[in-house]
């Protein structure tokens, strides 16, 4: 199990790495989709999940934990998959076994099928693996608490900054 143990790595990430764009839904969404239309689509969290789902279409891989600060329903983000994949993650932890889980399911959506995966706990540092599992023309989108939507366009610039946040976490007890 690997955790964030300084308080300086936990500000880092709560900084928006990738393209932030400060509008609301529909029309954050809109946007992206007219970028990205043929991207393969990873979602990270419960309302840029529903959101995509309701404005554009279901993602190939999806990571919701069903909690949100918003008060929407998070019952409708199970329609429109294949499989449904269930993980347990702690707060500002990741582990081996999590990360090989996202790896996975990326390359179930690749091969055509989408997938949601559901975290008992938290889904946040889950974008990490799914950022460096992604393939070129993807792009993973996640909600920063402030209400911006954050949009990464998959290229190895990206995927070494990721690595780099990966390498903040400490294995816990040390």
């Amino acid at each position: 199990m690997y955790v964030l143990v300084s308080r300086w790595a936990r500000s880092v990430m709560a900084w928006p790495f990738g393209i932030a764009i400060a509008k609301e839904a529909p029309e954050s969404i809109i946007r992206v989709r007219s970028e990205y239309e043929d991207h393969f689509l990873i979602t990270v969290g419960d309302v840029v999940t529903i959101n995509t789902t309701r404005y554009w279409r279901v993602p190939d891989l999806a990571l919701i934990d069903a909690r949100t600060r918003r008060t929407i329903g998070t019952e409708m983000v199970r329609s429109g998959f294949d499989e449904i994949v269930s993980i347990r993650n702690e707060p500002a932890t990741l582990s081996l076994n999590n990360i090989l889980t996202i790896k996975e399911a990326v390359n179930k959506a690749l091969g055509g099928r989408k997938v949601l995966v559901v975290v008992d706990g938290e889904e946040d540092l889950l974008a990490i693996p799914a950022v460096l599992a992604a393939p070129r023309r993807s792009i993973v989108m996640y909600g920063l608490y402030t209400g911006y939507l954050i949009v990464i366009p998959i290229n190895e610039l990206y995927k070494m900054a990721f690595l780099k946040l990966l390498v903040m976490l400490r294995p816990r007890g040390s």
